[in-house]
This record gives structure tokens, C-alpha cells and sequence, in this order.
């Protein structure tokens, strides 16, 4: 039975964190958004991720302030007070953490409608074991987001990650390569001295730009380094706006990352990427949309993955999944993605 429309629809999204995972989101809000015009919707989450949500007449952005007006349980309850004032008729809750717990509560107390994420945690446990890894491709987060708006629309959306769609770059004299080697945990993070060497290499063939990717200032410092010694390498990390930062990635032809945020900004552009994976695994549900499946570069470790985020320990002592990948590895792929011969 397909829901009845009406002219006060409005659905709430709710997802705070983290920066790729709202990025994950926004491809799919902006469209089904797109395809019900009827219905509102308001995208509730951290303020720098506006600029994702912009450009459709339906689709609104609340900021969420965490460390500020929003913060604890008293912070959740001025939350949801501002929400309530723009009068929801559900919640989809694409999160599912304390603080959005508390405010479901609040709306279903309110006779609000709310349907959660289901995170698949036990399959994630059973893929991420030391022992009796089941590697089974899990279903990616954006359909698990897709899947808490079907239950609110109550038909199916069928949003379509058309690997059709995918831009492989025209030959052209030149070619912009994004590079972005920071991952916020280290078990996605490539040695750095590798992603600098891959840089080093790369700036030298006159064919390629190369412009830095990276957040904070101790990034940026390092990136602002590479720039000195690499004729051919332009660092923006801490130069420019989250919106500008977006638009330069748009003019990428190809971005070359971490299992990371970056991997979501340039996929949610359009942009391909080379994406480097340590302890992940894109069989865990968060690769970049759209993307081919062989640009994905991983390194044979019977180990991995063994977390989820990354964010655990190497119970070996010595992060194999990483070590085990070489800097000729990335170059060899960048050049054949290119079509192109080294000099």
C-alpha cells in the first residue's frame, strides 16, 4: 500500500556523524527528495555539512551543535523542541546512537513517527573475527539508509547506484589528481613516508597536478611540506572552505584516499577514486557510491578486515594490511587507470 500523500509530509533525518557518513547519505536524500516533491525534508546534522544538502527546493538543513547548544541530555532536549517547532510527521533515525535515541523517544512520545537503522552489528562481528571470518558482502550504508526511508514512504525507492554513471576521465594533456593520506584512525591510514613517495613520483610527469587534501594543523603542515618539495604539488588543506573544498574535488580526475571522509566527498561529486584499505574492508557496507569495485587496492592478510572502523589495535603488532602495500602498487594502478606509459 503506497503512502498517501499530503502536503504536510515532513520527514526528519536524523545523522550527526561521521563526515563520511553524512556524505554516504547525501546522494540519496538529494534524490528521493528530488522524486517526491509533495514531501519535506530536513537533514539534521553538523553545520559544516550543509553545503551537501543545498540545491533542492525540499530539502532543508538543521544544524545540530554537539559541543555546544545541543550538548548532554539537556542539550537533546533543546534539540528536540527546535525540531518539534517544524512540525515532522516521522523521524528517520539513520544513526541510531544514544543522543538520537533520546530524541526518538521524545517524538515517539509526541505520537511522532520513528523507524531506526538496523547496523547489522553481528554480521560486521562475524566478518571482522580473528577466527571463523565469514566474508559475506554486507549490505552498503546507503542501503541501509534507504531502507529506514522505504518503511517511512511505505513503497520502495529504489535508488540505483549506476556504476554506468561513472565518469572515467577523457586523454587530455593534463590531469588533476587529488590526494588525501590521513584517515582518522590508524588502522586506515597508510604510512605517510608511502602516500609522499607516491606524490614524489607522481608531481615529477608533467601530466599530472597534483593538489593535497587534509583537515587540522598538523596536516596541513605536512601537506604544506610536500608542496615545497614537489614542484608539481598544490596544497588546500586549511586554505579553503568545506563548499570550496567540494568544488575543487569536482574538478578532480581522480582522488586517491583513504577507506575515509574524502573517499565519500569525491564519490557524492561523481569523481573516480583509488581508494587505499587497511584493517577495513569495503565488504562491510561503506565504500564509496558508485564506485568500481577494482579501484579499491588492498593487500592479501588473512587477518583482514578485523574492525569496522579502524579504530582497534593490530592484534598482530604489525599492521600487515598496510605494510604489505607498496608505493609502486598505488603508482602502477594510477598510471593503468590513465592509460598511461611511465617515463
Amino acid at each position: 500500500m503506497e503512502a498517501k500523500d499530503s502536503d504536510s509530509d515532513h520527514i526528519i533525518v536524523l545523522r550527526f556523524s561521521a563526515l563520511g557518513d553524512v556524505a554516504i547519505a547525501a546522494p540519496l536524500l538529494r534524490e528521493v527528495a528530488l522524486r517526491y516533491p509533495q514531501k519535506r525534508f530536513t537533514m539534521v546534522s553538523q553545520p559544516m555539512m550543509e553545503p551537501l544538502f543545498t540545491g533542492v527546493p525540499n530539502l532543508g538543513f538543521y544544524p545540530v551543535y554537539v559541543k555546544g547548544s545541543h550538548k548532554g541530555v539537556s542539550g537533546m532536549f533543546r534539540l528536540f523542541r527546535e525540531l518539534r517547532a517544524l512540525k515532522p510527521t516521522a523521524v528517520a533515525d539513520i544513526h541510531s546512537v544514544l543522543r538520537t535515541f533520546i530524541l526518538g523517544a521524545l517524538f515517539t512520545l509526541s505520537l511522532i513517527k520513528v523507524v531506526r537503522i538496523r547496523k547489522g552489528r553481528a554480521e560486521k562481528r562475524l566478518l571482522t573475527a580473528r577466527e571463523g571470518k565469514r566474508m559475506v558482502k554486507l549490505p552498503t550504508s546507503m542501503r541501509r539508509y534507504e531502507i529506514v526511508l522505504e518503511k517511512i514512504l511505505r513503497e520502495n525507492i529504489g535508488f540505483s547506484q549506476n556504476e554506468g554513471d561513472y565518469k572515467h576521465p577523457s586523454r587530455t594533456n593534463g590531469y588533476m589528481v587529488g590526494v588525501a593520506p590521513f584517515a582518522r584512525h590508524k588502522g586506515k591510514e597508510w604510512p605517510i613516508e608511502r602516500m609522499e613517495r607516491v606524490v614524489a613520483e607522481l608531481s615529477e610527469d608533467d601530466r599530472f597536478t597534483i593538489i593535497l587534501f587534509g583537515g587540522g594543523k598538523r596536516e596541513a603542515a605536512i601537506l604544506k611540506g610536500w608542496e615545497q618539495r614537489y614542484s608539481g604539488a598544490t596544497s588546500v588543506a586549511g586554505e579553503f572552505s568545506f563548499e570550496r573544498e567540494l568544488e575543487i574535488i569536482e574538478g578532480l580526475n581522480l582522488m586517491i584516499c583513504m577507506d575515509s571522509a574524502n573517499m565519500h566527498f569525491a564519490s557524492y561529486k561523481n569523481i573516480p577514486v583509488l581508494s587505499v584499505w587497511g584493517a577495513t574492508h569495503p565488504f562491510l557496507g561503506f565504500y564509496g557510491w558508485g564506485q568500481r569495485e577494482d579501484m579499491a587496492l588492498m593487500a592479501e592478510a588473512d587477518c583482514r578486515p578485523c574492525s569496522v572502523f579502524g579504530n582497534k589495535e593490530c592484534y598482530r603488532g604489525d599492521y600487515i594490511c598496510m605494510n604489505n602495500l607498496l608505493p609502486e602498487d598505488v603508482i602502477h594502478r594510477v598510471y593503468n587507470f590513465f592509460g598511461l606509459e611511465r617515463r
